[in-house]
């Protein structure tokens, strides 16, 4: 259970200080989803932190390109292997579309 630490804005700690808001909704989604592991909990928080910011797509499609144009085919893949575990095979077929759309072309396929 948190223990509160000073009188920050920081909120009650854990192992480490969250801002108040996301101590808020860990501490909500513990109580509303009693079945749920609490690192289950902060991997949702994590992913969906990841799939609300801005332009997250667009910063992915670059990154693959880059790879792609420098050739750095090992690269790529370790990339495309956490953007699979993270998001899905969706996601990554997206991308490739995307790039395809846009005339990137690579020598390796995923």
């Amino acid at each position: 259970m948190a223990r509160v630490k000073g009188s920050g804005t920081m909120g009650p700690t854990r192992s480490m200080r969250l801002p108040q808001a996301l101590d808020r909704w860990f501490d909500e989604r513990l109580e509303r989803h009693p079945e749920r592991s609490s690192s289950e909990l902060l991997v949702s928080l994590v992913h969906g932190g990841l799939r609300l910011r801005e332009g997250y797509m667009a910063i992915h499609r670059r990154v693959l390109e880059h790879y792609v144009a420098t050739g750095q085919k090992d690269v790529y893949f370790a990339y495309v292997r956490c953007l699979l575990d993270t998001f899905g095979p969706e996601y990554v077929a997206h991308l490739e579309r995307w790039l395809e759309a846009d005339g990137i072309t690579k020598a390796f396929s995923s």
